[in-house]
């Protein structure tokens, strides 16, 4: 094999053997919407149906090497699916707030509901830690049949500010 045609042949090895592990992608609020998006467009064609889908480890939903992932929730405030933690499965999270005093899940449901889609900014402590850290979910709410379902990943380290500069369009959720 010419050395030219050997280096093609290696790369493109290279290329299929991490390509569907994560390591092309970086957890970013581009890829967070991406994401949401899909899962959005989904739930809407199949309803619950999607649901194992999003959940799937080793599906789509799961990205950014595992730290990425879409949870489901509906207006009541339930968590509808969690692939992270299913023990909220069922659970309701009205209740839940940050260090701030952010209803996050109200916070969430009150942008979809206003505006369809959006950011919602709060504080949250990272896996193993026990401080809070910036955290920003994107979430879009979701209608199939007579379900309402609300999708959403978030990530840690983003602002308000910063997703205005990228994002100056998008609706932000503001106390």
């Amino acid at each position: 094999m010419a050395p030219k045609t050997l280096t093609v042949f290696i790369s493109l090895i290279i290329v299929f053997c991490f390509a569907g592990n994560g390591f092309a992608e970086e957890l970013s609020p581009q890829l967070c919407k991406e994401k949401v998006t899909a899962a959005a467009k989904l739930l809407e064609a199949e309803g619950d149906a999607a649901l194992a889908k999003i959940k799937d480890p080793d599906g789509e939903f799961r990205f950014a090497g595992g730290s990425g992932y879409i949870w489901i929730h509906n207006l009541d405030n339930i968590m509808v699916m969690h692939p992270i933690k299913p023990s909220l499965d069922g659970k309701p999270l009205g209740d839940m707030r940050d260090v701030n005093g952010v209803y996050l899940f109200s916070a969430m449901n009150e942008t979809v509901e206003e505006h369809g889609k959006g950011w919602i900014p709060y504080a949250w402590p990272k896996p193993g830690e026990k401080e809070s850290s910036p955290k920003i979910s994107y979430c879009i709410l979701v209608k199939h049949g007579d379900k309402d379902y609300v999708a959403g990943a978030g990530m840690y380290d983003v602002t308000a500010a910063d997703i205005k500069k990228q994002f100056p369009g998008d609706a932000i959720y503001e106390d």
